[in-house]
């Protein structure tokens, strides 16, 4: 049994992962008072104090719109925060597991699937940091797992704050009978939690390198919304799937990863359905459907 250290544990992401794995490893979960991942001695005196086998680092400021509007404060989090704990992590022996995101792609131009290899350009301050904290987990920790995650959803939990993500989106356009505006010149994979939070473990024994992580997607995000609103309620989605022509005018947002390199390293242990089929999945396992 691995112990492993999740920082961000009450977060999207970190509370799923606790839920799923929590009897099949021992799981340190620190309090920020515990560990303040901006404070490079607390970090390296909860690493030597309890010395896990693994790190995953889950703790960032995630939202967009947050970061670009203070980013002093993203930088400190999401670059020096993260360099902080995969220098620790590398000087205690530790797997070092990053989470990164899609959003270093947000300025690529090319079309299709994206691979780890082309250059990318942010264009925004939460994309930037993340490939400024990809750099230098990189240069601190050469065997760190660096893994690109994609926009996530998940089921709405009862007793839980409704997360901003795709599906909740439209279920709240529906529920408040509100249209809602989606991107045609958008393309962009969309993951279900159940399944990063299954995959994760298997990330633990690859070699250190950045990984797409999440579903490929080859449709536009108002084809994927109105396939979303079809699966549910079956009929005409025009009622509350508007297409938006005007975002993006410059050149199609393009942030679809190409997951290939990842199923491949994993020997095919980390494996992603498309966005679609992800969805569908989705749709028949839960219900979602108000």
């Amino acid at each position: 049994m691995k112990k492993i250290l999740i920082t961000g544990a009450s977060g999207f992401v970190g509370r799923a992962f606790v839920a799923r794995w929590l009897y099949d490893c021992t799981l340190l979960i620190p309090t920020h008072g515990e560990l303040d991942i901006t404070d490079e001695y607390s970090v390296d005196g909860y690493m030597m104090a309890h010395t896990p086998d693994v790190v995953l680092h889950l703790a960032a400021l995630s939202n967009t719109w947050y970061c670009q509007q203070h980013p002093d404060e993203s930088f400190l989090v999401n670059v020096v925060g993260s360099e902080n704990v995969a220098r620790a992590a590398a000087r205690y022996g530790a797997k070092f597991i990053f989470f990164s995101s899609d959003q270093v792609y947000n300025g690529n131009k090319e079309c299709g699937p994206l691979s780890e290899d082309v250059p990318v350009y942010p264009v925004n301050h939460y994309g930037c940091h993340k490939l400024e904290a990809e750099q230098r987990i990189a240069a601190v920790s050469p065997n760190a797992v660096i893994l690109r995650a994609s926009w996530m959803y998940d089921a709405p939990q009862q007793g839980t704050a409704m997360h901003a993500d795709f599906v909740n989106n439209i279920l709240r356009a529906v529920e408040e009978e509100r249209p809602l505006s989606m991107p045609v010149r958008e393309y962009r994979g969309i993951t279900w939690l159940r399944d990063v939070v299954e995959n994760l473990p298997h990330t633990f024994s690859l070699q250190g390198g950045v990984y797409n992580f999440g579903s490929g997607n080859s449709v536009n995000s108002y084809e994927t919304a109105c396939c979303f609103y079809e699966m549910l309620y079956g009929g005409d989605a025009s009622r509350i799937i508007l297409p938006d022509y005007e975002r993006y005018p410059v050149h199609e947002r393009n942030l679809s990863m190409d997951n290939d390199k990842i199923f491949r390293a994993s020997g095919g242990s980390v494996c992603f359905p498309s966005t679609i089929d992800g969805l569908r999945l989705f749709v028949e396992m839960t219900s979602v459907a108000r």
